[in-house]
């Protein structure tokens, strides 16, 4: 079951009871500011629920998106600090910018704690494994 945490025009933030997971719905052309203030949520909730997943789906971004760098160089290390093990990526499958976006802020991270994928349920087998 879903439970909505943190909600704006272009994200929304669940605690996904079922799963025992951070699921994200990003949708449109979020700027720096919704990425930021999206990905402090999603920080926050990690923690507070000592969870260890984050299923993260861009399905419905429809352009680049603001902050790739920010995502990667302070966020991305403090959600493993914070005990992220794993971060299922769900990129745009209408978006090259995104897909972009998303494959600058994922490379950085080199000890396979996060995995880009094209479908939801490929994305939700790997972080259940």
């Amino acid at each position: 079951m879903l439970a909505p945490y943190y909600q704006e025009t272009d994200v929304t933030v669940f605690w996904d009871s079922l799963n025992n997971w951070v699921s994200v719905h990003w949708r449109n052309k979020p700027s720096k500011e919704t990425v930021k203030k999206g990905c402090e949520a999603i920080l926050e909730l990690l923690a507070s629920k000592r969870a260890t997943l984050v299923f993260n789906d861009n399905s419905k971004i429809t352009g680049a998106w603001g902050g790739s760098c920010w995502v990667a160089e302070d966020w991305f290390p403090q959600m493993i600090d914070s005990g992220l093990k794993k971060f299922a990526w769900i990129q745009s499958a209408t978006s090259t910018l995104s897909v972009i976006s998303a494959k600058r802020s994922a490379t950085t991270i080199q000890d396979g704690v996060i995995r880009l994928f094209s479908d939801e349920y490929e994305a939700e087998k790997w972080l259940r494994g």
